[in-house]
């Protein structure tokens, strides 16, 4: 396959990825951080658990390859023009929301998950579901400048 082939087709492959991402955000940070405001604990416990079960077991793959289409357009175009930076802000905006990922909703998912998994009933769920909340938005905002930075990129690609 030609290298040119790919090259043009990462980014498409990233916006997709991101995409996917991106709308499941922002989705969570409009609306079901609100609707889980005004249910009682029991329905974010089970709901929300077996949510994060289930989203933690098939986005991942999503995410991955939202990172690394965008790390590999980086990689075969450089820094030298503006294709190549935005291709890095696009990585960068990814990496951060990856991090905040990891170091609070994924722990905070894990417990949700387990507890829907063994119907047990999380004194803590509001707190947890807090906590959780407090970073979408932030996730959201980082997924929105890598879509408009990968957006950007087609536009002045070629």
């Amino acid at each position: 396959m030609n290298i040119h082939i790919i090259n043009d087709s990462l980014p498409i492959i990233a916006i997709l990825s991101t995409g996917i991402v991106y709308g499941t955000d922002v989705f969570f940070s409009l609306i079901v951080r609100k609707a889980a405001r005004k249910s009682d604990d029991s329905s974010i416990a089970d709901l929300m658990g077996w949510i994060h079960l289930v989203a933690d077991k098939r986005m991942p793959p999503i995410g991955i390859t939202s990172i690394l289409s965008s790390m590999l357009f980086v990689f075969f175009n450089g820094l030298s023009d503006t294709p190549g930076w935005l291709a890095l802000v696009a990585t960068l905006s990814l990496l951060g929301h990856l991090i905040i990922y990891l170091t609070i909703a994924k722990p905070i998912n894990s417990k949700m998950s387990a507890a829907a998994k063994n119907r047990i009933k999380l004194d803590t769920i509001r707190a947890l579901q807090q906590k959780w909340d407090s970073v979408i938005a932030i996730r959201a905002i980082l997924l929105a400048i890598a879509m408009l930075s990968l957006l950007f990129l087609i536009t002045v690609h070629h």
